[in-house]
């Protein structure tokens, strides 16, 4: 369940220890149980191993167990992507960004797998909104290197002259 920052309004998952908006601590926050952390487990096992088809089986009984660990979702998004699979990955990937609506690399990603299945608008949007969160995302280790990154994409859109 989300709850509201109380350092800047912004609603914030019950399991995630900061807000993806502003990086305060999240008073709230609660470990998942022993369970879902088995789950999750063996879902991150089967993903370094390249057992994709094992790992999307784990998110997925991580996420009917709790439904806001952000982690399945992002693994989910990202096990569907090695095989192959954009529009799986893509639906993960918003989930993803339901939970963390402050995160600049979850549009970054978002941008890139609207791109991979043909929705240039939506991946447009999706950068310039990376940009903008770039700027006050607390949980990026290297922000001009991002921000190098996502100016390159948005230079291809224009080279391409899509929009």
């Amino acid at each position: 369940m989300a709850i509201k920052c109380p350092s800047c309004g912004a609603n914030v998952s019950d399991y995630d220890k900061t807000c993806s908006y502003c990086g305060s601590s999240n008073a709230g926050y609660r470990s998942p149980d022993n369970e879902t952390i088995i789950m999750m487990s063996e879902g991150m096992e089967a993903f370094q191993n390249g057992q994709y088809a094992a790992a999307i089986r784990s998110f997925l009984q991580v996420i009917d167990l709790a439904p806001e660990v952000f982690d399945a979702h992002l693994y989910l998004s990202a096990s569907h992507s090695a095989l192959n699979r954009p529009d799986e990955a893509l639906k993960g990937m918003e989930q993803a960004q339901r939970l963390r609506p402050g995160s600049a690399p979850i549009c970054y990603n978002l941008a890139i797998l609207c791109k991979q299945v043909g929705r240039k608008e939506d991946a447009k949007k999706y950068l310039e909104q990376a940009l903008v969160l770039s700027q006050t995302d607390t949980a990026l280790p290297d922000r001009k290197g991002f921000e190098k990154r996502i100016k390159k994409e948005l230079a291809e859109f224009r080279r391409w002259k899509l929009f």
